[in-house]
């Protein structure tokens, strides 16, 4: 018996010590981009090519990429488009001469519609993940792009579902043998007789229905937060707008009309939000 216990300490010394990569490897999450060929181009509607630099999980390899500009032939954009719609969680973009300055990233639905643009600022410095606020759903495909002054060297980027909690590492016990004891014969009791329960029943709730509004929340540079309740053709002129003045076209500022919240002796009211103060917005469709 002792023998047996010897060589089981023996067998779990030497995998800890000569195969530590097997609980590195235990560590690491899944990323839904592990391994996979990003595309490269001026926006996710013009790829010019691909690159697995940044999915290969060696921060030794990067991918240049120069600051966005208005340039049909330029590449300063990675891209993805999954087979199926995910929903992402946390996220990790390493560039190894960050400078602070914004880096951003678009997440796009099935039907091809902006759902969600965040600024990555500071978090693209370290080789960490980090968290988003709340989990975005239905993403189809996404796209990566920086404004500041000067070529970012990236060098991993990773997008995630969920993050595992790490397991603790069980130590094995040793279970002494123990005699068996002589049990004197009980004599069986009768088992009473179980009461039934009666089966409630279940009333079915109804479903909800859905609309085709949607809670539209613009978050300005400032950290104030503007929330709107507004129809999809309302949302979708809001980002077309939006998208429209990052292009170089367009007005400056944005007109959002406040239906309901309409308050005092006025025919109408409006609010207008100016396109260099925005630093983020969500749509939240209901």
């Amino acid at each position: 018996m002792k023998k047996k216990i010897a060589g089981f300490l023996v067998l779990c010394t030497f995998l800890f010590v000569f195969i530590p990569g097997a609980t590195k490897a235990a560590e690491q999450p899944v990323g839904l981009l592990d391994g996979v060929t990003m595309l490269t181009g001026s926006s996710i509607s013009n790829i010019l090519g691909n690159t697995t630099k940044v999915t290969d999980n060696d921060n030794t390899t990067v991918f240049d990429m120069v600051t966005q500009r208005s340039d049909s032939s330029v590449v300063d954009v990675l891209a993805y488009v999954f087979q199926n719609a995910q929903t992402v969680n946390s996220y990790k973009v390493h560039v190894t001469n960050y400078d602070a300055g914004p880096v951003y990233i678009k997440f796009y639905n099935s039907a091809g519609s902006l759902i969600s643009q965040i600024n990555l600022s500071p978090n693209v410095g370290d080789d960490q993940i980090h968290y988003l606020t709340s989990p975005i759903e239905g993403v189809k495909k996404f796209e990566l792009f920086q404004q500041g002054s000067t070529t970012y060297h990236v060098a991993e980027v990773n997008l995630y579902s969920a993050i595992p909690e790490p397991s603790p590492t069980v130590t094995p016990d040793i279970t002494p043998t123990i005699e068996p004891t002589v049990t004197a014969t009980v004599e069986p009791t009768a088992t009473p007789e179980p009461t039934i329960e009666p089966t409630p029943t279940v009333t079915p709730t109804p479903e909800q229905p859905t609309g085709d509004r949607a809670i539209l929340v613009v978050t300005m540079n400032t950290g104030l937060e503007k929330e709107f309740d507004l129809s999809m053709d309302e949302v979708n002129a809001f980002i077309s707008w939006y998208e429209s003045k990052q292009s170089g076209s367009g007005t400056a500022s944005y007109a959002i009309n406040k239906h309901e919240n309409n308050k005092g002796p006025f025919t109408n009211r409006k609010d207008y939000v100016i396109f260099d103060k925005i630093l983020t917005f969500s749509v939240d469709q209901y």
